[in-house]
């Protein structure tokens, strides 16, 4: 995430400047360990040739299509929950790999156990799209933490320039 809160430049991608190798490194072992990983249809084109479990929120189809590894579902339609309990899936570890609308709903159809919020603190967005809705710095986003049950447990520093905050559910 960028200094300013953003996960995406104003359209909606994800600059080069915004990535830490340290904090990408870290964040594939975290996702090569979990059971399932939630993310957004733009994420899901940009890197579909993982061979990872995961549940894809696309507007595109109507409830739910599995297909071998994925799951894609149109959140307006079916909960992540119904989706869970229609095929029986019980993940241990559920990773949430974004973008933003994917945060908002975990928030609203699960909950956090965890949550790493890597920031790249020299890197500006301007007009950028926001990590969460209403939340622009880093008072709203400990804020909305709190209202979800969740404080920060450590800060790490990745690499000169890149910072990750974990959240943990209380």
């Amino acid at each position: 995430m960028s200094g300013n809160f953003c996960i995406a430049d104003s359209q909606g991608n994800m600059p080069d400047g915004l990535k830490s190798e340290v904090d990408w490194e870290m964040f594939q072992s975290d996702l090569d360990k979990s059971d399932l990983i939630i993310l957004g249809r733009k994420s899901f084109e940009k890197y579909q040739s993982s061979k990872r479990f995961r549940l894809v929120a696309t507007a595109s189809l109507s409830s739910f299509l599995k297909q071998e590894e994925i799951i894609f579902f149109n959140p307006n339609d079916i909960s992540i929950k119904q989706i869970l309990t229609t095929l029986d899936l019980c993940p241990k570890k559920i990773a949430i790999a974004g973008g933003r609308l994917v945060y908002e709903l975990v928030f609203k159809d699960l909950f956090y156990t965890e949550f790493h919020l890597s920031i790249k603190t020299n890197f500006i967005m301007p007009n950028g799209v926001p990590v969460l809705n209403r939340v622009e710095n880093i008072t709203q986003f400990i804020q909305r933490m709190r209202e979800n049950n969740m404080i920060q447990s450590q800060e790490l520093v990745l690499d000169k320039d890149t910072i990750q905050l974990r959240f943990v559910r209380v």
